[in-house]
């Protein structure tokens, strides 16, 4: 469970009664803080610039004055709601009851607090962060709940107005007691029973519950990109969710078969969510919360856990092929978030390199998810490698026989231990060349 965090009161940024505002800097404060492992890491690029843009001028991280709860948003007559709509336009700091009943900073209704920083539901941009339409500043509990996960997970900012309570997210944090239990059977509360059942240590039930948002995935085998789609799964945050819980399933003591088919599925949902996060002018921001629905708008739920799904079940998440990982040229990026190397037109030897960060000293595993549809005589050497030190840490070297069949992503884990408290790391695939070799996520946990 996160440590909980009262009342963040920020007076000196009071300007005017009733007032919102980006919070000046905000992007620059990024890793400001220790981050601290909570069962999420960051993930490089795509997850730190979503979170990077919810905590900039164009997202939904506000400074605000004057936060009112005077208007109701559930169980309410259609008036109030209209009322509450109109009112928190982005000039006007608004917080009500949420789903579970909880009000930011417990506030009374028809109070009114002096000032805070928290996250807003959205900022009024859809597609390819386009202006659809107003802000909705409506700062709620459980949506600041959740995203203060992904605030500690990227060191970044927390925010105000949290206390202790029981709330449908406080399960992403494996807080079982208490929990509000779902009553329905749609996807994200499938993941979320199943989150519950993996708090309790019940793996078995835990794997009913993603097999139940499976059987409405309407999963289908794409053979051009050799993996899953979800045409089944309307909503983006059902993917994140499901990827939450099926990244955490993997390692609870699920059998081989049922793994295998987990780490399928692990990589089509991180694919998918890497595929439809929306860019502005080139660079990745947040994800509509309809993934089939261009009329929808990104708000702080679905981003805040899509960027937990990428780096669930693990402290630091890479892409092969995309910066700060390294690679050198006659490798190719596909659509589908994999890196290939191709007999014939790639250089065999370093395939992917990187990034040169530093942790913390301990005890890790670095997975590396590969995939070759004819291994043959295939080798592949998976290392982690101190640069600082010149120190090789720990190696596995595939070999054809052990790849999975058909095509099938497989993880090749490298267990390390780091004594350098100055450490300069790289997570490294040596391609023996011998046969075409597909690189999705490089995880280390």
């Amino acid at each position: 469970m996160l440590p909980l965090l009262v009342m963040l009161f920020v007076s000196a940024w009071v300007t005017a009664q009733n007032s919102v505002s980006p919070v000046p800097g905000a992007p620059g404060q990024i890793f400001a803080s220790p981050i601290q492992y909570v069962g999420y890491g960051f993930h490089q690029p795509q997850g730190l610039s979503a979170v990077s843009y919810l905590y900039g001028d164009q997202g939904t991280w506000r400074q605000y004055t004057g936060l009112e709860n005077i208007y109701g948003y559930y169980n309410v007559p259609q008036s109030e709601l209209d009322q509450l709509v109109a009112y928190a336009n982005g000039d006007n700091p608004a917080t009500c009851a949420d789903p579970n009943g909880n009000v930011l900073f417990n506030l009374p209704y028809e109070s009114t607090t002096v000032s805070g920083v928290s996250f807003e539901e959205h900022n009024g941009q859809g597609v390819d962060g386009t202006t659809q339409g107003q802000p909705f500043s409506q700062f709620w509990f459980d949506d600041n709940w959740l995203a203060r996960y992904m605030s500690v997970a990227y060191g970044a900012p927390q925010p105000g107005g949290l206390f202790a309570t029981n709330t449908r997210w406080q399960i992403l944090g494996f807080n079982a007691g208490g929990w509000p239990q779902q009553d329905g059977s749609a996807p994200d509360q499938d993941a979320l029973t199943g989150m519950y059942y993996l708090a309790i240590s019940d793996a078995a039930s835990a794997l009913d519950e993603w097999n139940g948002v499976l059987a409405q995935a309407a999963a289908a085998y794409d053979s051009n990109t050799q993996q899953y789609t979800y045409d089944g799964l309307s909503a983006e945050y059902y993917l994140g969710l499901w990827k939450i819980l099926t990244d955490f399933l993997i390692d609870a003591g699920v059998s081989a078969a049922d793994q295998a088919t987990l780490v399928q599925h692990s990589i089509a949902l991180r694919s998918t969510i890497l595929s439809e996060q929306q860019l502005a002018d080139g660079v990745p921001i947040g994800w509509l919360t309809g993934r089939l629905d261009a009329s929808t708008l990104i708000n702080t739920e679905t981003t805040s856990i899509a960027a937990l799904a990428l780096c669930a079940n693990a402290r630091v998440c890479l892409e092969a092929g995309l910066a700060p990982m390294a690679t050198p040229s006659g490798f190719f990026y596909r659509p589908y978030n994999a890196l290939s190397a191709v007999v014939g037109l790639s250089p065999a030897g370093y395939m992917v390199y990187g990034p040169y960060m530093t942790i913390g000293t301990g005890s890790y595993t670095a997975d590396f998810f590969l995939r070759a549809p004819t291994p043959g005589g295939l080798s592949v050497t998976l290392d982690v490698h101190d640069y600082d030190a010149s120190q090789v840490l720990g190696t596995n070297v595939v070999s054809g026989g052990q790849f999975a069949v058909g095509n099938q992503w497989g993880r090749y884990s490298v267990a390390f231990a780091v004594a350098n408290p100055s450490n300069v790391m790289e997570f490294r695939v040596v391609w023996g060349g011998q046969a075409n070799l597909d690189v999705g996520a490089i995880r280390i946990r």
